[in-house]
């Protein structure tokens, strides 16, 4: 669960050119987003949940969002577990990008949560974004 470079084996370098702090930043952002892509595809892959948009008659010129529900989280009335990420742009499923990036999946994802809340038969789950 470690961002580790393919050939060398060492952590991710946020100063990977000296001089230029902009084209750092870019590609530092640019990881970002792909980071993002890949929590959301653990979330429906290693955590069996489904994207829902919201509001869900919106049309084509209304704004919406989504949120990921475990697959009882509209059926379940015992229990619910509703997790919501910083501002920013961590996005859902995410603690912190930086931690993702510079400790590990687990320390910057909720998907530990998750999957506790699994285990332990809490498996009502929704993840606003």
């Amino acid at each position: 669960g470690q961002l580790r470079h393919i050939k060398t084996g060492e952590p991710f370098v946020f100063n990977a050119r000296e001089d230029l702090h902009r084209w750092n930043q870019k590609r530092y952002e640019a990881l970002g987003e792909i980071i993002t892509q890949y929590v959301y595809e653990l979330l429906e892959k290693k955590c069996n949940m489904t994207k829902a948009f919201l509001p869900v008659d919106a049309t084509d010129d209304e704004p919406r969002s989504f949120i990921y529900l475990s697959p009882d989280a509209l059926t379940n009335p015992d229990k619910l577990l509703v997790l919501i990420q910083g501002s920013g742009v961590v996005r859902a499923g995410q603690w912190a990008r930086r931690l993702i990036i510079n400790q590990d999946l687990d320390s910057g994802t909720q998907i530990p949560f998750i999957m506790k809340a699994m285990e332990v038969g809490s498996q009502c789950c929704w993840i606003i974004n």
